[in-house]
């Protein structure tokens, strides 16, 4: 069973624009863990400091040893000092989907 997982990013001001123009080389190592499924990452129009993760992965565990791995490579440590609030939200059940 897949898991959907969102992570809501609230980023100081003077980190949004840095953090968003690397996020695609980020991605260079995320698509290479096991579980991965996809990814999209979204700004928002009205606060260029939001940004919105929604992703796809195989089940949780996948998912946490990622973070894992993230967390040891220090990349949490740098998200938490840029970040102003963030929220995390795991979604086991797919009710609908399409796509053109």
């Amino acid at each position: 069973m897949t898991v959907f997982v969102t992570l809501d990013i609230e980023l100081k001001p003077e980190a949004a624009d840095a953090f968003c123009d690397g996020f695609q080389q980020m991605l260079e190592d995320t698509v290479k863990f096991r579980g991965f499924r996809y990814i999209r990452v979204v700004r928002h129009t009205e606060n260029p400091n939001r940004v919105f993760l929604f992703e796809e992965w195989d089940s949780v565990a996948d998912y946490e040893a990622y973070i894992a791995f993230r967390t040891e490579r220090g990349d949490m440590n740098m998200l938490a000092q840029i970040a102003v609030s963030s929220k995390l939200d795991y979604w086991p059940t797919l009710v609908a989907t399409a796509e053109v």
